[in-house]
């Protein structure tokens, strides 16, 4: 015998589309009680939608049932269905697949049993890992239980045993997989090349199946020790460190929590620094060998499946920076290399927070409503009060020359073994004269760096440092359209003279 079930909404009958969508997996249920075709009321505030796309985790269901005796088919059968959610947030993992997300619904309980539906059909979302809690009212609402309902897979009710009656703000968490982000930057300079426009901007993928409205999107970045922290949670429970899956898996779960918790407490802290802007906290945590922090973007977005969301996350105007020449042929190449330099501080209107990885593409307004294209590179997470270093090519305009003056040979050791004798230990003077020229119409500052082999004695009279044991460094200022001799004279140990692997920086008499 086939059943028909009436939904009466506001006073009206409705059947078709709306029934077949929104309470077809109901029905099989409600006929195993029904013997003649019953009317269902939907109280005032429920919603009927025939939308066959909306997101499989928009439909959270407050099922009351009571049965009247074992003689009675059944009774009365309140179905209301939630409105959308009223806030979500999402914190998304950088360095690992996984999502926590957090949503504030308003649901209506009465007293006594209650039965809440949660699905997670067609997407990523984790079943092990869902969790709900009363935000108001929690001492009269008790969660008995979470069945997961065999012939309704992808699907679980929780048992509640509420004390109230009426509508009340619940949370639901859950992880989930699928979502991911990107950073991206865009440097622009004045025309000078005095101060950039800095901007950054993260891309939001999303793929896990859900649609996500007005969601507040925050990031974390960086790394998590998870062996340090399961062992550390194994060790507070006073069981070992598992090696099942599903133990494993369960401890990971509360690392992520942890970190999230850890990060959310340092934004908050963050919140009564008056250098901290107060609607989006940055929180940096350094926790053992583990080092992450969370970066919150401004204001909400909606994050719809199958598709990218685009957002600034950084924007700087008038930030300072510097230009430098590096002459490293070990590094660069034979030719100097050409570096916009500054550092993630106050100074340079940055600091609130570390710079994740990300591309930086480099232009130069030319002045004439246009900009010039100038480099890109891709730059790795930035630690707050750490140099920003961007590569932009050789200088045709800047030349580097070194030519070998002079080379003698002295301090010859001999060895004789019988009536044979032969030279075993030498050294070499060689005179060097590097040149910097500067056709560029303002002053430079310029790095050389060399490398010297063995056992070298470096005399010169200008000020030089030693990079490290092989290698000495020196930062020359060129004045505009002008150039800059750096003289030196370096003396290579060989055979029985050499005593050691290593630079020796000696002044010029």
């Amino acid at each position: 015998m086939r059943y028909r079930t009436l939904i009466r909404l506001r006073g009206h009958d409705v059947r078709g589309e709306a029934y077949d969508v929104f309470f077809g997996r109901l029905h099989a249920h409600v006929a195993l009680f029904l013997g003649t075709p019953k009317v269902i009321d939907a109280p005032p505030y429920s919603r009927v939608r025939s939308n066959v796309g909306m997101a499989p985790i928009a439909l959270l269901v407050v099922m009351a049932i009571s049965l009247v005796g074992a003689t009675a088919p059944a009774a009365n059968v309140d179905l209301t269905t939630l409105p959308r959610r009223s806030t979500v947030q999402l914190t998304i993992y950088n360095s690992e697949d996984i999502t926590l997300v957090r949503e504030t619904r308003f649901i209506t309980l009465k007293k006594g049993a209650n039965k809440l539906q949660f699905s997670w059909a067609g997407t990523l979302i984790d079943p092990s890992s869902v969790e709900f809690r009363a935000l108001e009212h929690a001492a009269e609402i008790d969660l008995a239980d979470t069945v997961f309902p065999g012939q309704k897979p992808q699907h679980l009710i929780w048992n509640i045993n509420s004390q109230f009656e009426g509508q009340v703000p619940v949370e639901v968490t859950y992880f989930t997989s699928g979502l991911s982000w990107q950073m991206d930057y865009v440097a622009i300079t004045d025309p000078e090349e005095t101060t950039m426009q800095f901007t950054g901007h993260v891309r939001v993928s999303n793929n896990s199946g859900e649609e996500y409205e007005d969601a507040q999107v925050r990031l974390i970045v960086g790394t998590i020790n998870l062996v340090e922290k399961i062992a550390e949670l194994a060790q507070r429970r006073g069981i070992p460190v598992p090696g099942e899956a599903d133990k494993l898996k369960e401890l990971q779960k509360e690392v992520y929590r942890f970190s999230i918790d850890a990060a959310e407490k340092k934004a908050q802290e963050g919140k009564d620094d008056d250098r901290m802007p107060a609607s989006a906290p940055k929180a940096i945590v350094k926790e053992g060998l583990s080092e992450y922090f969370m970066f919150s973007v401004d204001g909400t977005e909606t994050i719809r499946n199958g598709w990218s969301k685009r957002m600034r996350a950084v924007k700087v105007d008038q930030a300072k920076f510097d230009i430098v020449y590096r002459m490293r042929e070990y590094q660069y190449g034979p030719r100097p290399v050409r570096f916009y330099t500054w550092r993630n501080d106050d100074q340079h209107k940055l600091g609130d927070s570390p710079l994740p990885d990300g591309l930086v593409r480099v232009f130069r307004d030319t002045g004439r409503d246009g900009l010039s294209f100038l480099s890109q590179q891709q730059i790795r997470y930035v630690p707050i009060k750490a140099d920003i270093e961007l590569n932009l090519g050789p200088d045709d305009l800047v030349v580097y020359d070194a030519v070998r003056a002079d080379t003698e040979r002295l301090n010859f050791h001999f060895r004789q073994a019988g009536n044979r004798e032969w030279v075993d230990g030498w050294d070499e003077r060689t005179k060097w004269t590097d040149t910097i020229r500067n056709y560029r119409g303002k002053p430079i500052k310029f790095e050389l760096r060399r490398i010297w082999p063995g056992h070298v004695d470096y005399e010169t009279e200008t000020p030089t440092k030693l990079f490290d044991y092989r290698t000495a460094e020196v930062t020359l200022d060129v004045p505009a359209l002008g150039k800059v001799v750096y003289p030196a004279t370096v003396t290579t140990h060989h055979g029985a003279n050499a005593k050691q692997q290593r630079i020796e920086l000696k002044e010029r008499k």
